[in-house]
């Protein structure tokens, strides 16, 4: 099992999206991805073109009653993230998925406890964050004490950049000189991704030509070069293909 933890400092920048798109995007690829939607909102979901009261299993009803969409299983894991049992089968043995599964999990800002149980485990650490001076001052607060430039799991993903913006311009060079290497994704500000979460479509169907997709599939590089992931099929024999 390969774990990519998804989990920034603070909320509402994107962390899900991120998540979901990045799933989708491992998937096309032709990789064997599970989902884990952690937080209280239970949005993963919509990303997918669920409907607010459809719902994905647990761990346990995944096992016999999987929910596959787009080639992604999707688990609610947040009934179950707080139990003995499964604080204690994650302790010992990881996520309770199938061995060969790369896993993205979606874990709320607030939810510290379970970012760093999970982080122990985890072959990647994404932390989504906004060009805004609230999102880059929560970075102080991502590793409690410890400096993000010595989690060598951690990396960072600029979300919503817009480059006719003046303080996202600022905020994308910040970002750049202070973490380097570990600034792995930029994405770009596009309305058609809220609007396709509002109709309940997935982006790629919704808006096929938003600037949003190729930012996702050069996320989707770096994050399977860090984790040492090559897939079958090659994202440029895709592209020739479509």
């Amino acid at each position: 099992m390969t774990l990519i933890l998804c989990h920034a400092a603070k909320g509402g920048v994107g962390t899900t999206f991120v998540a979901a798109q990045l799933a989708l995007s491992i998937a096309q690829r032709g990789g064997q991805v599970t989902a884990v939607d952690f937080t209280y909102q239970d949005a993963l979901k919509l990303h997918f073109g669920l409907l607010p009261n459809q719902f994905a299993p647990g761990f346990a009803a995944s096992q016999t009653e999987p929910l596959a969409i787009s080639d992604v299983n999707l688990i609610n894991g947040f009934a179950e993230k707080d139990t003995e049992e499964f604080l204690g089968r994650v302790s010992a043995a990881g996520l309770p998925v199938h061995a060969g599964d790369i896993v993205v999990a979606d874990v709320a800002a607030a939810d510290r406890s379970l970012a760093e149980l999970l982080y122990e485990r985890a072959d990647l650490h994404l932390a989504p964050l906004l060009p805004d001076p609230a999102a880059l001052a929560s970075l102080t607060r991502l590793a409690g004490d410890t400096p993000i430039s010595s989690r060598e799991k951690t990396a960072l993903v600029l979300n919503q950049l817009d480059d006719r913006r003046k303080l996202s311009r600022h905020s994308h060079h910040f970002v750049r000189e202070l973490f380097e290497d570990q600034l792995i994704g930029t994405i770009r500000r596009d309305e058609a991704a809220p609007e396709a979460l509002a109709m309940f479509e997935q982006l790629a169907k919704y808006a096929p030509s938003s600037v949003v997709l190729p930012d996702i599939e050069n996320l989707t590089d770096a994050v399977l070069n860090r984790c040492g992931i090559v897939l079958a099929q090659d994202p440029s024999d895709m592209r020739e293909a479509g």
